[in-house]
């Protein structure tokens, strides 16, 4: 009787780039094991009071943080591919969620409870299918600078919706210039008690945050507020609380909500996913470029997604990366996502056996706390700094930043913001820059008609045109919108030679090498150029085509009518072209000369100290014919 063992077999290499967890934790380095449980207690000190708060922030029970949390952080570590991120709760993501469900139903409403839940799983959703389609890319179509003005203008939001609480007054409601309004004319009602609790965790914190930065101050300042409240019977003085918060975790469940409600939150879903993801993926490519490994945009908007399902599925609210926490993960150590797991684990023991201690806890603590950690999103400095470099990114920020403020619902100020930005792109690319190139003595090279920089001390080149010939270089890649504008800009040019006297153009070489792909009214345009300079006797030449752009001359006939042996591989081919077929005078062309022997033997001089033996002396020898042959094209 024989016996068969089963061997053990790894996950299949597709396996582990869709779960990357099984590439990681078979091979978990138990050195790690130390650094990644301080972090993970590191995240939980932070999690819980700044998790409340954001609770409060989407307009959900406080409790619902220990529902979300760890779900959040189990799923990214499993999905995700950041090793030092930390996926679970965000302040915008909160402030967010609550400007999208307000606009469909009422908070504080049961309704609301669900729609918020079901919002969550929207979004993951939603950026599950961006990761399963490959859409990582997008990133790269969101703007920073629009970015810098949405969260900045968050962050004020956030901030105002807070003041009420921490004076002791009611909401007020409409846009931000509204609240303050509403805040003003009430302030003679402040309740001086709950002021003074906010003001002073305000000052704990930032004292801690400025000389003791390693101490959790959010944790210290939770705290705080439950031991004076508790001590003082600050409930009984008017100090609002939080009260009695259910223990226990919740089973996964689907909200109970229509079709036609969960089709009213696909806009908000996908806007949520865009900026979950545009959040996340900075920290995490900074993180792996930090540290040396790698990390999948298409990978991250699944783990993102993952998370939001999971939060969603527990009756929490849409999450995404706290930067606040993935920095305090990353400096307690942390090497893997095992810290992530570690905070999973501890939040739920919180939300197990010791909710009963945050029955007294001030809710003025809770919108002090909010307050510290929304100032790091306002980002002013970077607003100044775009101000001193480009003034439109700056305009793009003000403008964005100025919108949140203004209208109630965020998601409207990010779309607009959006729109802005795409605008301004579509505005830049239509401007149609070009550049005139020039030949740069003493090499075979082209650059900017003018002087080129200075190097090691020496007086910079100059670069100047060759006679008879223009040379082009679209600044952008050809599209509908800026052809016209490049043709234009040739043929005006053309008319000034012509007006100013100058030598006859004989010939325009237009260096296509930025565009890549072009589409149809462009490679018409191509052709109503070629017809304009053969009205006026200039003969029209192409360099570095792309292999997609002369598939689609090719097939509209633009090649033919052009001709293909006026499509060069080089601009310098281009140049030989038009010197050959002109009545040169022999100095130029021993200029060039001289210009091509110079330049091997700067190549030649480069390899001599690789060189050794009779290697070396062949290329000696080579040298010195090759500077024989320079000296007699120079004289």
């Amino acid at each position: 009787m024989s016996v068969t063992v089963a061997k053990k077999t790894a996950p299949s290499p597709s396996l582990r780039r869709f779960v990357p967890i099984l590439g990681w934790l078979p091979g978990y380095n138990r050195g790690w094991l130390r650094p990644d449980i301080i972090a993970g207690l590191t995240v939980t000190a932070l999690l819980v009071p700044e998790g409340m708060a954001y609770a409060e922030l989407a307009g959900m029970p406080p409790q619902t943080i220990f529902y979300a949390a760890p779900a959040a952080l189990l799923l990214y570590a499993i999905f995700g591919t950041s090793r030092q991120l930390v996926v679970v709760v965000s302040s915008v993501q909160a402030v967010m969620s609550y400007s999208i469900v307000s606009a469909l139903v009422p908070a504080g409403t049961p309704e609301f409870i669900v729609l918020s839940t079901a919002l969550a799983i929207t979004a993951g959703v939603v950026a599950v299918l961006a990761g399963l389609l490959r859409l990582g890319r997008i990133a790269q179509f969101f703007s920073s600078s629009v970015l810098v003005g949405f969260v900045s203008g968050l962050a004020v939001v956030v901030a105002v919706k807070q003041l009420p609480k921490l004076f002791g007054l009611e909401s007020g409601s409409g846009n931000v210039w509204e609240r303050l309004y509403d805040l003003v004319i009430h302030l003679p009602e402040t309740h001086l008690l709950t002021l003074v609790v906010g003001l002073t965790t305000i000052v704990i914190m930032l004292l801690l945050e400025h000389y003791l930065h390693r101490i959790p101050a959010a944790l210290v300042a939770m705290v705080y507020g439950i031991v004076v409240s508790s001590v003082f019977g600050l409930s009984a003085l008017g100090v609002h609380v939080v009260g009695e918060i259910p223990a226990g975790l919740v089973p996964p469940k689907l909200p109970g909500i229509t079709l036609d409600q969960w089709l009213s939150l696909i806009p908000g879903g996908l806007a949520l996913s865009l900026v979950v993801f545009a959040e996340a993926i900075g920290p995490a490519r900074s993180f792996a470029t930090k540290y040396r490994y790698g990390i999948n945009p298409d990978q991250e908007l699944i783990g993102l997604g993952a998370a939001n399902i999971g939060a969603g599925l527990f009756q929490g609210f849409p999450i995404g990366s706290s930067l606040s926490k993935t920095a305090a993960n990353e400096a307690a150590g942390a090497k893997s996502q095992m810290s992530g797991i570690v905070a999973a684990g501890l939040t739920i023991l919180v939300a197990l056996f010791l909710t009963p201690l945050f029955r007294n806890l001030p809710e003025a603590t809770l919108a002090a706390i909010v307050v510290v950690a929304v100032y790091g999103m306002f980002k002013w400095r970077e607003m100044l700094r775009l101000y001193s470099l480009r003034r439109m990114d700056f305009a793009l920020a003000l403008v964005t930043f100025l919108a949140v403020l203004t209208l109630e619902e965020s998601l409207w100020a990010l779309l607009l913001a959006v729109a802005l930005s795409l605008l301004a792109l579509v505005w830049r690319t239509s401007q149609g820059q070009m550049t005139e190139l020039g030949l740069v003595r003493g090499t075979l090279s082209f650059a900017g008609v003018g002087s080129l920089p200075a190097k090691d001390g020496a007086a910079g080149e100059e670069a100047t045109p060759i006679s008879g010939l223009l040379i082009f270089a679209p600044e952008e890649s050809l599209f509908f919108a800026n052809a016209d504008t490049v043709r234009t800009q040739i043929t005006n040019r053309l008319a000034a030679e012509a007006y100013a006297g100058a030598q006859p153009v004989k010939r325009v070489l237009l260096d296509l090498e930025l565009t890549n792909e072009i589409d149809v009214p462009s490679v018409e345009t191509l052709g109503e150029l070629h017809d304009d300079l053969a009205a006026s006797g200039v003969q029209l030449l192409l360099a570095r085509v792309r292999p997609a752009v002369r598939e689609l001359l090719d097939r509209s006939g633009v090649t033919a009518k052009i001709g293909a042996v006026h499509i060069f591989g080089r601009v310098l081919d281009g140049a030989l072209f038009h010197l050959s077929a002109e009545e040169t005078k022999p100095e130029t062309f021993l200029g060039l000369s001289a210009d091509a022997l110079n330049r091997l033997v700067q190549v030649v001089n480069s390899m001599l100290p690789q060189a050794e033996g009779a290697q070396r002396a062949r290329l000696e020898a080579l040298a010195l014919q090759l500077r024989q042959a320079l000296d007699q094209a120079r004289h």
